[in-house]
């Protein structure tokens, strides 16, 4: 198999005209049908650590030959990374689907709460389609402790109160069915962007 998967390669960089080499133990070669999170799962590793690795590669634009760069293996996930890598990953499917208000149909249209709603219940949570309401779920999280899959509330966006909820990724990013800027479902960053600063509630954490 391995034999197969090397001769793979190399004819793929003889079919484009590279000069073949050996496969490198540090290097992936990406497929179509690839994301960020589909690699680091063949390849176990992080995906944080995958995507800090390959700076200039867009989780939108992932394609057939690209060459990533892969971080060392990671050692076992905990119980609670592992489910939150599970949610996340079914997030990352949703990319692109464009932002409608009440929206909670995949790859059709997503609401922030009912993109939330998707992600958690696909892997057995019970969340219902509101951002207030799934704010009183789970413990409090202070900004200094937030880990991927916590999720991340503003207030005051279109209403008082609770009003906009996103899965917390790690490294300062957000996947979200946002609204400012493109309205879709989108990878975000949160501190520093004067909008979420402003509107910032708090967190919860829902995965142990």
């Amino acid at each position: 198999m391995k034999k197969a998967i090397v001769s793979t390669i190399l004819g793929f960089s003889l079919l484009f005209g590279g000069v073949a080499s050996a496969a490198s133990s540090d290097v992936y070669i990406a497929t179509d049908d690839d994301t960020f999170w589909t690699i680091s799962q063949k390849m176990n590793v992080n995906i944080n650590e995958l995507i800090a690795a390959n700076p200039n590669v867009s989780p939108y634009n992932i394609y057939s030959g690209l060459q990533l760069k892969l971080p060392a293996a990671s050692s076992a996930k905990a119980g609670w990374e592992a489910k939150a890598d599970a949610i996340i990953a079914t997030g990352m499917t949703q990319l692109s689907v464009p932002y409608v208000f009440g929206g909670d149909t995949p790859g059709e249209a997503f609401d922030c709460s009912g993109f939330v709603q998707y992600a958690f219940n696909s892997h057995g949570f019970q969340l219902l389609h509101s951002a207030a309401l799934q704010s009183q779920m789970g413990t409090p999280v202070e900004k200094s402790d937030l880990r991927k899959g916590d999720l991340i509330f503003l207030e005051g966006t279109y209403t008082s109160g609770v009003s906009h909820v996103a899965i917390y990724l790690g490294d300062n990013k957000i996947l979200q069915a946002g609204t400012l800027g493109t309205r879709e479902v989108k990878i975000s960053t949160l501190f520093g962007t004067p909008y979420y600063d402003s509107h910032y509630w708090g967190a919860r954490r829902l995965i142990n």
